[in-house]
């Protein structure tokens, strides 16, 4: 899910006394390139070196930029693509702190670069733990620091999906209305059963819209598609129908009736 920009750091105090200045936000805002360096969400600042770990990545960050808040303080901003995971647990009010890690003297550089972000629910336990990850694993500059810990919003999507029933239930509607009823009972009858088919498929598909388990979500996916190849099929029956009947044809003979004289 790509979400939009929100605060992940602040400038400041880091939890291990040291400071991110308002140039290094801004740095880290103007240097970031996912295609240079891209930055991994990841829980607790540990990523498991197994695909199917323990900890794996949340995500990846899309973009930074750097603005300041209601208190004049340089605040970084991140755009991410959040795993499913992830926004389960942002849902669940799980893991809700942000924290940057960033490289204050990236590729020998001398400015900042965010190269990962975390998130955790206990700010006081990070230090030592920060530390332990960064000094025993292979590459970490002994220098890279954690920013103090931010809490999140709920992760908002940049663009919502309408669901798509409701128009396909416009369309099945407006086909039928459009045609000549030449037999109201018959007719009646078959454009009845289109229309609760179709508004089936609705109903359905709007409920696939909403916060549904795995194994819901693919029984309602069966019906949908199921319900959906039915309506279409119906609909195509219909609409290759004549609008008026064709007359009868006639039997043939004279009119005229003989007479005896």
């Amino acid at each position: 899910m790509k979400t939009k920009f929100f605060r992940v750091a602040t400038s400041g105090k880091t939890i291990d006394g040291r400071e991110i200045t308002p140039e290094q936000i801004n740095q880290m805002a103007a240097n970031y390139d996912p295609d240079k360096y891209g930055a991994r969400i990841n829980c607790e600042h540990i990523m498991s070196l197994r695909p199917q770990g323990e900890f794996p990545a949340y995500g990846d960050v899309l973009a930074l930029k750097a603005d300041d808040d209601k208190h004049g303080n340089r605040v970084l901003l991140a755009q991410i693509d959040a795993t499913d995971d992830l926004v389960k647990l942002n849902k669940a009010r799980q893991k809700v702190y942000w924290s940057i890690e960033m490289n204050p003297n990236f590729a020998g550089t001398g400015e900042a670069y965010c190269q990962g972000l975390a998130i955790t629910d206990n700010p006081a336990s990070l230090g030592t733990e920060i530390i332990k990850f960064t000094t025993e694993n292979k590459g970490a500059l002994p220098d890279n620091f954690k920013s103090e810990c931010v809490e999140g919003d709920l992760l908002e999507a940049e663009d919502e999906h309408k669901p798509k029933g409701p128009d396909l239930f416009a369309k099945v509607k407006q086909i039928l209305s459009g045609k000549e009823k030449v037999d109201d009972a018959k007719f009646s009858q078959v454009e009845q059963s289109t229309l609760a088919i179709a508004e089936q498929v609705t109903e359905l598909t709007s409920a696939m819209g909403e916060k549904v388990c795995a194994k819901d979500l693919e029984t309602l996916q069966a019906e949908v598609t199921k319900l959906t190849q039915t309506v279409t099929d119906l609909t195509a029956k219909l609409s290759k129908e004549p609008a008026t009947p064709e007359r009868g044809k006639t039997t043939g003979g004279a009119t005229e009736h003989m007479t005896d004289c």
